[in-house]
């Protein structure tokens, strides 16, 4: 009995125990540090115990509350009074030093303002909508047209009629002036823009004046220049800077009488442009849907969960019927787990960027708000699905063949083969799989990094770990970007707790 006993406490202290000072430095340890964090307001680079402080704050908010005198000698022996700049820096330490340190500053109850207890705000904050705009799902209004760009040759009818025509006002001096700088043609089913509007058309005569094209006293660059010029005072609707940009050209390239009126015509003309562009970018715009960082997160979650499953499941069925080329299949389909997710990235942007606007006409993929949250989720599946195919093959190959035949045997259909035997034997395979793949869904960072970084705040296609790293590193609010990791993490707890609690009810049934 005795050598049972010695050989258990050799396996637990071999084993179990570094096990046990490993998860409490490495995860209890940074856990409650982390609760901690969230309490304040931190802003991730001040340091409880300051580097530098002025010399008439240190004395009065740390030395004159020590109550300690050796506490004090220690304090002043840490830190140093620089004259020239008044100031009290301190010296580098670290260990036991630091920490003896950390202690006797607390105990004055000292706190740097970007690292103040504010207890329960950051959660509140949270809960309450008011930890960022783009937390929650909103309605954001999106300008589909800015003036400082060309005016639109055509816009197809469809867009025209919903996201314009409708929203004009009635007898608006804009809409009068929309309406008639955008014709509609039925030979490509779109609105046109008036030649009376056309920039390109109303500057062209520029291009073939004499002093251009015979004498050369005006270069291209002029006209070029000019053209600028009269654009950008267009659009403040300035007639008399026009007028008088038009003039100025005339005398400092001695323009003919024969060219004057072209150019006062073009400076004329450029106005009326400038003022279609103002009228059409005050009223293209449309009301959109943002999902927010909570609303894309369950998004992603949700679907890539059932797609990644689902498709795993169905090639583990398929390459479980003993195809021919079974194993060069599976390591087709297992490559996409194997490659960076970065360099996923990098081939399907490749795809949406260069590839299927060539291939379709469609220009905007990765870009399109309605369509980023859908292709994310489609290259997660494609990158995803290999795995758990691995899983579930190996899942359909551990049910016992006599099963199936007896099955058979007793006349069951593919289907009921399907839903009563495989199905039921798959629970084991399908809690692993689905506890994998909502736990890392809701973690999900590096494909959103990688493919749309900060603009995902425009597409609304940023999850929680990305708004996490980008409040504490950007916005420099390390104690709110904590305490949303925390609300994360009891999230997936629950989640993944009530998700392993039904599945394995359903293995015990079945």
């Amino acid at each position: 009995m005795v050598e049972p006993k010695i050989k258990k406490w050799s396996y637990f202290t071999a084993f179990i125990l570094p096990c046990l000072v490993l998860y409490l430095l490495f995860f209890i340890t940074p856990f409650f540090r982390g609760i901690g964090i969230s309490l304040t307001n931190w802003d991730g680079l001040t340091q409880k115990v300051p580097m530098t402080l002025g010399k008439e704050e240190f004395e009065l908010k740390i030395l004159s509350r020590i109550e300690n005198q050796s506490d004090a000698d220690y304090v002043m022996s840490v830190y140093y009074l620089d004259e020239n700049d008044n100031s009290y820096h301190r010296r580098a330490i670290n260990g036991m030093k630091k920490y003896r340190l950390e202690r006797i500053i607390r105990k004055t109850k000292y706190e740097p303002d970007a690292y103040r207890f504010v207890g329960l705000e950051n959660y509140k904050k949270i809960f309450t909508g008011k930890s960022g705009g783009n937390f929650y799902p909103h309605t954001t209004k999106l300008q589909k047209y800015n003036k400082s760009s060309d005016l639109p040759g055509s816009i197809p009818r469809r867009t025209f009629e919903k996201e314009i025509a409708r929203r004009l006002p009635k007898d608006s001096a804009d809409g009068d002036l929309i309406k008639k700088a955008y014709s509609y043609s039925e030979a490509s089913d779109s609105y046109r823009l008036s030649k009376e509007y056309d920039e390109f058309e109303i500057t062209t005569p520029l291009w073939e004046l004499d002093e251009v094209l015979v004498t050369k006293t005006v270069s291209e660059n002029d006209i070029d220049s000019f053209v600028r010029n009269l654009k950008v005072i267009a659009l403040g609707q300035d007639a008399y800077s026009i007028r008088k940009a038009a003039v100025d050209f005339i005398h400092l390239h001695s323009i003919s009488d024969g060219s004057r009126d072209t150019v006062l015509s073009v400076a004329d003309g450029m106005l009326e442009a400038g003022k279609l562009k103002i009228a059409l970018s005050d009223n293209w715009v449309v009301k959109q849907r943002n999902m927010g960082v909570v609303g894309f997160t369950l998004f992603f979650a949700f679907f890539s969960v059932i797609g990644i499953n689902v498709v795993a499941f169905a090639l583990a069925l398929a390459l479980d019927t003993g195809l021919h080329g079974q194993k060069i299949l599976r390591t087709v389909f297992f490559l996409p787990n194997v490659l960076s997710m970065i360099i996923v990235a990098l081939i399907w942007n490749m795809l949406f960027v260069q590839l299927l606007p060539a291939l379709t006409g469609v220009e905007k993929w990765i870009s399109d708000p309605n369509k980023t949250p859908w292709l994310l989720v489609v290259v997660a599946v494609w990158q995803g699905a290999g795995y758990y195919m691995i899983v579930y093959l190996a899942g359909l190959q551990n049910i016992p063949t006599e099963i199936i035949e007896a099955a058979k045997i007793d006349g069951a259909t593919g289907w009921q083969r399907f839903r009563f035997i495989t199905i039921p034997m798959m629970i084991p395979a399908l809690t692993i799989s689905l506890f994998l793949t909502i736990a890392n869904a809701l973690k999900s960072f590096d494909l959103m990094y990688a493919m749309v970084g900060p603009t995902g705040y425009a597409t609304g296609t940023v999850p929680l770990v990305y708004d996490i790293y980008f409040q504490a590193y950007s916005m420099k609010e390390s104690g709110m970007a904590t305490a949303k990791a925390m609300v994360l993490f009891l999230a997936i707890v629950l989640v993944t707790g009530i998700q392993l609690f039904l599945m394995k009810r359903k293995e015990v049934e079945a």
